[in-house]
Formats: structure tokens, C-alpha cells, sequence
């Protein structure tokens, strides 16, 4: 699948790179699952108007497809430019300050991403020890649906650190 003319930044860095090529992996992987849930939707719609015949898996199957397609494409969608951004009032900015915003409000979401991270990893280590299932009709183990939350939280925080770095560097070259 492609993405487009979409470009993320490119990095020197060894384990920049490492992370980017796994966050695009995953956004591809995302990108196949949408395909996947739009066959098991339109299977579904078929069933249910044409034979009478809903499927019972469809829908709770497509709710843990989606979560997984956000939290695997999230971390690729931010140094592509892929998430909203409210920028009526930055754009306005020199760049220097615009940068600096940035490294502020970059540091406050790997905050944000560090505390998510935890209490994700929590949430999907109980599911592991009590051996929680869905309640519905499939009854799935809930961890792997609760690991997708600690992927993406980990590799979102791990681009906002990449965010600040670059913004750094980047101020650091117009102080020359």
C-alpha cells in the first residue's frame, strides 16, 4: 500500500530510523486491516439484507480492528503530518518561537504518552493474569486488543521524543 506522497523527516540516527521504518510497518499493516474490515463489514451487510443471516463475529471483530488501525497508524501519522493540528494562530509565529512551542507542547504529550503507556501496560497485564475474554458473543482474550494500546502509546511517545530532538536541532541551526 502506499502512502501517498506523504514525507516523513529523514534521520541519521540508527535507532530514528530503526523506529520509523517499524512505525511505517505497522501503518502499512494498519492499512491492510481497514481492507480486511471493509470485506467482513460488506460480508455482514450481505448476510443480514440478502439471506436473513447476520453474522455474529463482524461487528466485535471490527471494533478491535479499528483500535488497532489507530494505534498503529497514529505513530506513523505524526512526523508525516498526518494528525489535526489547530495552526491559525502558530502559523503566524517567527520560527524560532514556533519551534520552541513545539518542543513545549511536544514535551506535554511524552508526558501524556509515558502516564498512557503505564496504565496501558496495566490494563493489559490484568487482562493477561485474570484471563479476561470479551463479553461478547465470541468471548476473545482481551490482551491482545489491550496490547495495541501499549504499541502505539510507546512508539507515539517515542516520535514526540523525535519531534523534540529535531526541533532542537533545528533551533540550534538557525542560532548560526
Amino acid at each position: 500500500m502506499s502512502h501517498g506522497s506523504v514525507e516523513t523527516p529523514v534521520d541519521r540516527n540508527a535507532f530514528m530510523r530503526a523506529v520509523s521504518a517499524l512505525d511505517h510497518f505497522l501503518a502499512e499493516f494498519a492499512g491492510w486491516i481497514i481492507i480486511v474490515m471493509m470485506l467482513t463489514l460488506s460480508y455482514d451487510v450481505v448476510m443480514r439484507y440478502s439471506f436473513g443471516m447476520p453474522t455474529t463475529w463482524a461487528g466485535e471483530i471490527n471494533r478491535y480492528f479499528l483500535v488497532l488501525v489507530m494505534f498503529f497508524g497514529g505513530p506513523w501519522a505524526l512526523p508525516a503530518g498526518g494528525h489535526v493540528a489547530v495552526d491559525i494562530l502558530t502559523e503566524t509565529l517567527a520560527e524560532r518561537k514556533r519551534l520552541r512551542l513545539e518542543i513545549v507542547t511536544s514535551c506535554m504529550a511524552v508526558v501524556y504518552m509515558a502516564i498512557f503507556s503505564m496504565e496501558s501496560i496495566k490494563y493489559t497485564w490484568e487482562a493477561i493474569a485474570g484471563n479476561v475474554k470479551s463479553t461478547e458473543y465470541l468471548a476473545l482474550p482481551m490482551w491482545p486488543m489491550r496490547s495495541f494500546l501499549v504499541i502505539g502509546g510507546v512508539l507515539l511517545g517515542i516520535e514526540f521524543l523525535f519531534r523534540i530532538i529535531r526541533a532542537v536541532k533545528r533551533l540550534n541551526e538557525l542560532k548560526r
